[in-house]
C-alpha cells in the first residue's frame, strides 16, 4: 500500500512533467530571441562600423586595400562574415559578389538596418542591410553571417537553462518530500499511540496538542474510545449480575442436594441423586468458567482498575486452596515463590493461576508432583506451574489454546475452557503465556511471562 508522500509525488509528477515540458519550450524560445537580438545587433553595428570607415575622394568611395581584403574573403562554414558594398546603381563597390541584401521597407528611414534569412552559395546566413547616404550617393552595406554560431550559442543557452530547471525540480521535489514529512509527524504520532492502545489501556488523545488538521479526527476518536469504554462497563456489569444470578440459585441446588443425598427417605434413589449432584456441580463449574472467561475478554479486561498486585501472596494462596485435594488425588503439591510483582487485576489473575493449578492436579497422575512458582527472570516477572504428569504434545499445544477442545482421551468431564481463559487473561495483562517441559524429566510446564513492572 502507498503511503501519503507517495501518492503526493505520483499526484504531482504529471502536473510537473507537463510545467518541465512548457518550461523547455519556453527555455528554446529565449534562447533563439536572445541570440537572435544579439548576433543581430553584432551584424549592424559591423555594418555600421563599414560605412564609418568609407572615405570619398573627389565624389568617388574610396577602399583600403587592407579594407578591400577583409571584405571580400569568402564564405565558410565555421560562422565567418561576410561583407558587401554596392553603389547607387547597385554596381559591387567591394567585397562578396551576388550577396543577397536584405530588402528595406518601404518606411525605412536612411541609415536604418534590415534583416533577412538567406542561402549563398549553400551556405544559410542571416543578412544585415545598412541604407547610407554619401557624397557619391546613397550606398548599401550588407554584412551577413552563417548561423553556426548562434545556433552553438542557443544550445549552450538552452542546455544551461535546461540544467538549472532540472535542479530547480529536484530542489522542488525534495522540498516537497521534507515539507510532507514534517507535515505528516503529527499523523505518525498519532498512529504511534493508537499502536501503543491496548484492549487494557485505553487512554484519551491529548487534542490540546494536536495541529488544526488533526483535531477533528482525534476527536472522532476520542468519541470512539469512549463508546468503547462505555461498551465495556456495561459488560463487566452484566458479567458481575450475571455471576450474581447464576451462582447463587446453583449454590442453594447444589446445598440441598447434599442435605437431600443425607436424608434417609433418599436411599432408593442415592444413585441418581449422586448422578443430579455430580451434574449440578459440573454446572456450576462450567457456569464459573464461561464467566471467567468473559471476564477475561478484551472487551471487558479494561485496564482502568489494573492495580499493583503481589504474586508471592497469590501462589501461597491458591496453593493452601488446593491442598486438600491434592493430598486426596495422593498427589504433592508445593509452592517455590519469590517476592515478584505486576500490574494487573488481582482477580483475574487468580483465575488464571486457579485454572493452571486444576489443569496440573486434574491430569497428574496419584504419586506425582505439581510445583507453582512465582519470581523475576530478566526484568520480567512470572507465573509457572510446573507437573510430571503425561505432557501436552508440541503439536496440541496451540489446540489446548482454543475454546471447548480437549485432548483425546483425557480423563474428567471438563469443558475445555480452561486454558482458553489462561490464554484470554495473559493477553489482557500483556503476557506471553508458552508450554513447554520441565528441564528435567517428563511432564508439563506452563509459564506467564509478564511485561517488566514499572
Amino acid at each position: 500500500m502507498m503511503t501519503i508522500r507517495q501518492r503526493l509525488l505520483l499526484l504531482l509528477l504529471p502536473a510537473l512533467a507537463i510545467l518541465m515540458l512548457l518550461g523547455g519550450l519556453a527555455d528554446y524560445w529565449i534562447a533563439v530571441a536572445t541570440t537572435r537580438n544579439a548576433y543581430d545587433q553584432a551584424l549592424a553595428s559591423a555594418a555600421l562600423a563599414a560605412a564609418a570607415s568609407m572615405r570619398s575622394d573627389d565624389g568617388k568611395l574610396q577602399v583600403s586595400a587592407a579594407q578591400r581584403a577583409a571584405l571580400t574573403r569568402g564564405p565558410d562554414a565555421e560562422g565567418s562574415t561576410l561583407y558587401s558594398i554596392t553603389g547607387p546603381a547597385g554596381e559591387l563597390i567591394a567585397g562578396a559578389a551576388q550577396l543577397p541584401a536584405a530588402a528595406a521597407s518601404g518606411s525605412a528611414r536612411s541609415d536604418s538596418v534590415t534583416f533577412r534569412d538567406a542561402d549563398f552559395q549553400g551556405l544559410k546566413l542571416r543578412v544585415a542591410s545598412l541604407r547610407s547616404r554619401s557624397d557619391a550617393g546613397p550606398l548599401t552595406i550588407t554584412v551577413a553571417e552563417t548561423l553556426q554560431r548562434r545556433a552553438s550559442t542557443q544550445r549552450v543557452m538552452l542546455l544551461g537553462k535546461l540544467l538549472v530547471d532540472f535542479a530547480e525540480l529536484d530542489v522542488t521535489l525534495l522540498l516537497i518530500w521534507i515539507g510532507v514529512s514534517f507535515g505528516l509527524r503529527p499523523l505518525a504520532r498519532l498512529r504511534e499511540q493508537v499502536e501503543e492502545q491496548s484492549a487494557s489501556t485505553l487512554q484519551r488523545f491529548n487534542v490540546a496538542e494536536a495541529p488544526g488538521e488533526l483535531r477533528p479526527l482525534i476527536l472522532a476518536l476520542n468519541h470512539l474510545l469512549e463508546l468503547r469504554h462505555d461498551a465495556a462497563l456495561s459488560q463487566r456489569r452484566f458479567v458481575a449480575d450475571a455471576a450474581h444470578q447464576m451462582r447463587t440459585p446453583v449454590t442453594g441446588l447444589l446445598a440441598q442436594l447434599e442435605l437431600l443425598l443425607q436424608a434417609p427417605a433418599a436411599v432408593a434413589v442415592k444413585s441418581e441423586l449422586t448422578t443430579i449432584n455430580r451434574g449440578v456441580q459440573q454446572l456450576a463449574h462450567t457456569a464459573n468458567q464461561l464467566l471467567a472467561l468473559a471476564r477475561a475478554e478484551p472487551v471487558s479486561a479494561v485496564g482502568e482498575g489494573f492495580k499493583a498486585v503481589a504474586l508471592r501472596p497469590l501462589v501461597e494462596h491458591l496453593v493452601e486452596r488446593n491442598i486438600d485435594r491434592a493430598v486426596t488425588a495422593g498427589l504433592d503439591l508445593g509452592a517455590d515463590a519469590q517476592t515478584a510483582q505486576v500490574i494487573g487485576d488481582a482477580w483475574l489473575l487468580e483465575d488464571l493461576l486457579g485454572n493452571l493449578v486444576d489443569n496440573a492436579l486434574k491430569y497428574t497422575p496419584a504419586g506425582g508432583r505439581v510445583t507453582v512458582r512465582c519470581g523475576t527472570e530478566q526484568a520480567h516477572p512470572f507465573l509457572e506451574v510446573e507437573d510430571d504428569g503425561p505432557g501436552i504434545a508440541e503439536s496440541e499445544r496451540l489446540r489446548v489454546r482454543e475454546r471447548f477442545y480437549r485432548l483425546p482421551g483425557s480423563p474428567g468431564t471438563g469443558c475445555g475452557l480452561g486454558l482458553a481463559i489462561v490464554d484470554e487473561i495473559s493477553r489482557a495483562h500483556r503476557a506471553v503465556f508458552s508450554i513447554g517441559v520441565p528441564a528435567i524429566g517428563g511432564g508439563t510446564r506452563m509459564r506467564i511471562r509478564f511485561p517488566p513492572a514499572t
